[in-house]
């Protein structure tokens, strides 16, 4: 269903041009093509030198047009200001990719403008590198100017300032997992989207370091989320932020389902922690030594981790003792994981590491000895990354938690109003549905400040005593449930939930409004509008919009079945969580077992909190909802590879086959999807489905057996030709 990745030309290149390979070492072709040569690439290289017949002994040719046989892809490490016409070269020649790796000193104004018009206009895909280059261990391929051969394995790093990626492979030198690729981007043309893709197609690639960009914007957070939901992400930021930016990226990243880190040794915890078991039963750490570990406990707890500790082993003990006491404990019902820490040899190690392979519960060994993925060289080391383990733990719970429906619905704030009293505070707050403003501050604990950020737009602090939280919009009623836990009142919820929706409004609609602080008495349930900052002069001020996109605003549109019946059609929303499980329950099972390929009661939890939390950056979801507000239609898309193709599916209840429905939500999803730059929609459906194949045919799919499954069908619609002219988004 989806063309050859972008990237695929280079990652399965067998013969490489290397444009400006040198034999000067002083040089980036030296450097460069030197590192590649090191180690014998699976493949051919070639060189080309305006002025040598041969480098380092291979036949070496002055253009890259003379070459007998077409390269697959070309790297250009000449001297940037060259790279532009060797841009145009490789588009003449239809070479698929040219990676352009530059030194430090990066790209002039002019040669990036002529890159992005070549990118933009040719057929070759453009990747432009810093000195750390592009490095591929599985196939030996190493393009970097530094001699880096990491061995082969399943990490992927994607970094954007130059030095990333050596720093990453440098603070991750004791890990036990290699790398499956590595490139540093650099320029405006540092599109990290394709990487990520790349990565979350790729079967060699389990866990990627993305950096942190310095101003990311929603399609970089729909990619990593994309990648993030079968793969473990962690996004590293590399730079120093401040207490707030760090807020900030943590709450996108918990968002993306990534595990953010802003420190060496936070990076390095997470990555060990990414290699661990994923589930984890319930109960405590368990902490076995042969030495005081009243010490090590404290620190565990310190972390936030549960520590049970075991009765001293002696030093004197033996291997066989070790083992019994270690096989004792993990056999424990409230074992969560064993840490054991030892002095002693060979012996007991290895004794260890078998009783570990051999036990569901993990056992993380720290010892002189120790070896594999469980064992630690120091305790300190092996506490982080049972810590970082539990923060994994605990983003999936959050990811697989879906939001409650609203305590009251609440009421839509009169956005013309508001601009029209920004003057007047008691009715400006009034018309938002907003705390008052009395005359006498009330005693508040708690603060809830709404501003606008210059990068991010609106954002929500909210601070406790020594609490604090940062939450970004679309809000829904698991933020009101957050903030509920932060203020210690749970009687909050419904007066939390009405001002969640108001700052929604507002911070898709309402840019002028800059500044709301609101004063929270949790003792007494209450809450005050201390003040607000409007902006009048909106021409003057850039006006961002939320980083993050929210369900396209409509008070939703009515479909009018052929029994008569009147649908409200609108888009899903988080807290459609319950009303969407029961439509679910609802379905035949002959349905349920079209729409998810199995025989199903219900949705799964994880299952239930993906399905209504909808990316509308790149998804699109539709509830057709009958006049007591149930959901009698659901139709959504979700992005196989942007812009490439998105995947369909959609069910109507009983009561509305044959009524023209499905064919409206069809019709909604495709325009939706055109909307989004997507290029074709797909599906796979039962062989059996008949009503959904006479369905996808008068719509104008193309549909035709899978090739892997008898039992189904492909259905495609195409509605734009690929392009490789146009640079992805």
């Amino acid at each position: 269903m989806l063309p050859p990745h972008p990237l695929h030309s280079l990652f399965a290149a067998r013969h490489i041009a290397v444009i400006g390979a040198s034999q000067r070492s002083e040089t980036l072709g030296g450097r460069v093509f030197a590192s590649m040569l090191n180690h014998p690439f699976q493949g051919r290289l070639t060189p080309v030198n305006l002025r040598h017949p041969t480098v380092a002994g291979l036949q070496a040719y002055a253009q890259i047009s003379q070459i007998d046989d077409k390269p697959d892809a070309a790297i250009a490490v000449c001297h940037a200001s060259a790279h532009p016409g060797i841009a145009a070269a490789c588009i003449r020649l239809r070479i698929p990719h040219l990676l352009c790796i530059a030194d430090d000193g990066g790209y002039d104004g002019e040669s990036l403008a002529r890159l992005q018009k070549a990118a933009a206009s040719g057929r070759t895909q453009i990747t432009l590198c810093s000195a750390d280059g592009f490095n591929l261990p599985a196939q030996n391929l190493y393009a970097n100017a530094y001699s880096h051969a990491p061995e082969a394995g399943k990490i992927a790093v994607v970094g954007f300032a130059a030095g990333f990626c050596s720093d990453v492979m440098q603070y991750l030198r004791d890990s036990p997992a290699g790398y499956s690729f590595t490139v540093n981007l650099t320029g405006q043309l540092a599109m990290p989207l394709p990487w990520l893709d790349w990565f979350r197609e790729d079967a060699g690639s389990h866990i990627s370091i993305v950096q942190y960009p310095a101003q990311p914007d929603a399609a970089f957070f729909s990619t990593l989320r994309q990648a993030a939901q079968r793969k473990n992400v962690i996004l590293y930021t590399g730079r120093s932020m401040c207490g707030r930016e760090k807020q900030i990226a943590r709450h996108l990243a918990e968002r993306s389902g990534v595990l953010p880190a802003f420190t060496p040794d936070e990076l390095r915890a997470a990555v060990w922690a990414a290699q661990m078991p994923r589930k984890l039963r319930s109960g405590s750490l368990h902490v076995l030594s042969d030495s005081e570990a009243g010490w090590l406990c404290d620190a565990a707890e310190e972390s936030g981790l549960k520590v049970h500790r075991l009765p001293a082993v002696g030093r004197q003990s033996n291997a066989l003792v070790w083992r019994d006491t270690a096989a004792a404990a993990l056999q424990q019902e409230n074992c969560r994981a064993l840490l054991v820490q030892t002095d002693g040899g060979r012996d007991t190690v290895s004794q260890l590491m078998q009783l570990q392979q051999q036990s569901e519960t993990p056992l993380y060994l720290v010892s002189l000895f120790s070896d594999g993925l469980f064992g630690f060289q120091n305790p300190q080391q092996a506490l982080a990354a049972v810590a970082a383990q539990n923060s994994w733990q605990q983003l999936r719970r959050r990811q697989q938690t879906a939001a409650k429906p609203p305590h009251s619905p609440p009421v839509p704030p009169n956005l013309p109003q508001a601009r029209q009293y920004a003057g007047n505070g008691r009715d400006f707050l009034a018309v938002l549905h907003l705390p008052p403003q009395e005359g006498q501050n009330l005693f508040s604990d708690g603060l809830l400040t709404y501003t606008v950020e210059p990068h991010y737009g609106a954002v929500l602090h909210a601070e406790c005593g020594s609490r604090q939280s940062v939450l970004l919009p679309p809000f829904d009623t698991a933020d009101a449930r957050r903030l509920c836990r932060l203020f210690g009142q749970r009687k909050l919820a419904a007066a939390l939930e009405q001002v969640l929706y108001s700052f929604n409004h507002a911070a898709y609609r309402l840019l002028p409004l800059r500044v709301v602080r609101i004063g929270v008495d949790s003792e007494n349930s209450v809450m005050q509008t201390r003040d607000f900052v409007w902006n009048e002069d909106e021409g003057s001020v850039a006006q961002p919009l939320p980083l993050l996109p929210e369900a396209p605003f409509s008070d939703g549109r009515f479909f009018s079945a052929r029994n008569g019946e009147i649908l409200l059609i609108r888009h899903l929303l988080p807290e459609d969580a319950d009303a969407l499980q029961q439509f679910v329950r609802s379905l035949s099972d002959a349905d349920r077992k079209s729409r998810f390929m199995n025989a199903v009661k219900e949705l799964s939890a994880a299952q239930l909190a993906q399905f209504s939390r909808t990316d509308y950056a790149r998804e699109t979801a539709l509830a057709a909802c009958s006049g007591s507000g149930e959901i009698v239609g659901w139709a959504q898309y979700g992005c196989l590879r942007f812009p490439d193709a998105c995947e369909f599916s959609i069910t109507v209840s009983e009561s509305m086959k044959g009524q023209g429905l499905a064919v409206h939500l069809m019709e909604e999803l495709i325009a939706c999807a055109k909307k989004q730059g997507y290029r074709s929609m797909c599906a796979e459906i039962l062989a059996e489905n008949t009503a959904m194949l006479g369905l996808a045919a008068k719509l104008g799919f193309q549909s035709e057996p899978s090739a892997e499954d008898k039992q189904l069908f492909t259905s495609v619609l195409t509605w734009q030709k690929e392009n490789r002219r146009r640079l992805p988004k």
